[in-house]
């Protein structure tokens, strides 16, 4: 199973419920495709670099996943069919991007102790 890191723009004008209700709908689609959500961080509202759907502001939320390549193909569609939804971007994080991670995240498959250095070769030196 891959760890994902998502940022997601919202509509500024949605209330709490709103958006609450958004952050359900995201993990309910990322446990049942088979994974697990292990962080969401509320980055709060936040004025965009250009303006996007007559919007000058957005509210950042951070999801941090653990999600069968599968699910995301389901969150995208998702993501792209909301209205509330300004703008998102799906990474795929790498061994040391997860070890880089805070560790009050539970449930990371790596720890940054077990992140090997790159093995240096006797050739060319």
């Amino acid at each position: 199973m891959n760890m994902y890191e998502t940022v997601v723009i919202l509509n500024p004008s949605m209330t709490d419920d709103e958006a609450k209700a958004v952050i359900d709908k995201l993990t309910e689609i990322v446990t049942t495709a088979g994974g697990e959500m292990l962080k969401v961080d509320p980055w709060g509202k936040r004025k965009l670099a250009y303006e996007m759907n007559k919007q000058k502001m957005g509210s950042y939320f951070l999801l941090i996943y653990k999600v069968p390549s599968a699910g995301i193909k389901k969150l995208e569609e998702y993501f792209k069919v909301l209205d509330l939804v300004l703008k998102f971007m799906i990474v795929k994080l790498g061994v040391k991007q997860i070890a880089a991670l805070p560790k009050e995240i539970s449930g990371l498959p790596v720890a940054p102790e077990e992140v090997a250095a790159p093995a240096e070769t006797a050739e060319g030196v």
